[in-house]
Order: structure tokens, then sequence, then C-alpha cells
């Protein structure tokens, strides 16, 4: 019961490599998570779309070795780098498994509480998914998620409207909207949860800002490029791209030199159903 008394910290080049725990934006979200989720003894935890191991790992610490905890990630590299986690932290309690959240490697009714920290983002088919985590979960089990929200980064979406609507580009424009719509609501989320067969008990929103310099620091960032270049870029065709990214870019650049930096708001809800 005291072997934590024999730590000793390891300075390794493989444990420093994972200390850096999450990106800015995937840990706001998860301390929403970690702020309402309820904790509680003797429980199986499912996490999909678990990744490089945030909040899991986390989540197994505050749980401890009376909760076994599965993560679950079709991404292979995500799923080494949590696993070199789950060792150099020296958990017990935590196993990853490299498999779609649209098939869970579940029995059914043998999950006590899943739990997503931004996942719905990101799965292909969401009601498939919602499905099967209705299917593992043992019934009054809980599925809880973290998502941003319709709304988000408005700031910058208004901006490059405006400069699509400068440039004419009308067609552009309409897709630009319409990848913004694709984002959920409360309330749209909430029907994902009631047309799966749970009851929405409880639901918290709230919002962080994202301050940059301004519209270049912003277009060059690690993580926006990595997340949501692509489908911006998707949206223009290859021979208009640097016309309108340069024009974007310039638009965002005088709003930031008049407003004193570019800031962005986040809307996000944790949201929360129980399997009736």
């Amino acid at each position: 019961m005291t072997d934590y008394l024999n730590y000793e910290f390891q300075d390794t080049a493989a444990f420093v490599g994972t200390f850096d725990e999450a990106p800015l934006w995937s840990a706001s979200f998860g301390l929403l998570l970690l702020k309402h989720l309820e904790l509680k003894p003797n429980q199986t935890v499912l996490d999909i779309g678990s990744g490089a191991g945030f909040p899991l790992m986390e989540l197994a610490g505050r749980l401890g070795n009376s909760c076994k905890l599965y993560g679950v990630d079709p991404w292979k590299n995500a799923n080494e780098r949590a696993k070199q986690k789950i060792k150099n932290y020296g958990l017990s309690n935590v196993e990853i498994i490299e498999s779609s959240a649209e098939k869970l490697p579940f029995d059914n009714s043998s999950i006590d509480l899943i739990v997503s920290n931004l996942g719905i983002n990101n799965f292909e088919k969401p009601e498939v998914v919602f499905q099967e985590c209705h299917r593992v979960l043992k019934k009054e089990g809980r599925l809880v998620l973290t998502t941003n929200l319709n709304g988000h980064w408005i700031e910058f979406y208004k901006i490059f409207e405006s400069t699509l609507k400068q440039l004419g580009e009308k067609e552009i424009l309409n897709k630009l909207i319409a990848e913004q719509e694709h984002r959920g609501s409360v309330e749209s989320i909430s029907k994902m949860f009631t047309n799966a067969g749970f009851e929405v008990n409880r639901h918290f929103e709230e919002s962080f800002k994202m301050n940059f310099l301004d519209g270049s620091a912003f277009l060059n960032h690690p993580f926006v490029k990595l997340g949501w270049l692509s489908s911006w870029r998707n949206l223009i065709p290859v021979d208009l791209r640097k016309e309108v990214f340069g024009n974007l870019e310039k638009n965002l650049n005088s709003f930031a030199v008049e407003a004193n930096g570019l800031n962005l708001s986040i809307p996000m809800a944790f949201i929360e159903g129980v399997k009736l």
C-alpha cells in the first residue's frame, strides 16, 4: 500500500519525451470534463478517442487502482505514446486498445463509464459510435462528452466570410458557412444521446479565449495547421488558394492592429447521458 514511498524521478529522455501532457486546446476541454465528472470507485471506464493519453492518464491517476480504464483509438502512433506514458507514470490500471469507436471490442453491458474529450468532433459516423456506447454500457452507465460548439472562433470566421465577399467568391462562402454549421449545439448533441437510448441528465457550458498577436501567427500556429488548415484549404480551388489566404491573412492582421490582437472565442460543453 505504500509503494509510492519508493518513487524516484527518472530523468531520462524517454520520460521527458512524454512529459508535455496535451496541447492547450485539448487541455481546456479536458479540464472541463475533470471539473464536472463524478468519480466513483470500482468502475470499468472507457475513453474513446484517447489519442496520446489525455485525459485518460489523469483519470487513471485520480481514480486509482479500484478502477480499470481502457483507452480506445485507431491512431497507432498516438497509442504508442500513450503506452509509453503508462510505463513512465507507473500506472497499472490502464490498457490501450487500437480500435475504432464504431466497433468497440467489449461485451454488451460491460462498462460503467465512457468518456470522450473532443472525440465526437472526429467520429465519421457519430450515430454508430453512440449506438456502440449504448451497447457496451451497463444499465444506468454514463456517457460523458466534451466538445466545442457552433460559434467557436466566430471572430475569425466573420473575417474569413468578409474576405470571401470582398473577392466575390459566393460559392466558397456558402461552403465555409456550411463547414461552420456542422459543429453541434447542446440541443443537436443531446438529440444524438436520446436517439441512441440515453437520457441527458447534466450539461454545462463554458467558454475560453485564445489570443494571438495577429492573423499570421494564428494561421502558422502548429495546432491550427494540424487541426483546421486542411479543411479550410479544401474549400477553395487550388488556383485561388494563394489569393484567398493572402487576403484573409491581410484582413486578420488589420483587425489585430485595431483590436490590439486577435482574441478568439471558444464555447464548449460538457454533456452527460445515462443509459436507460
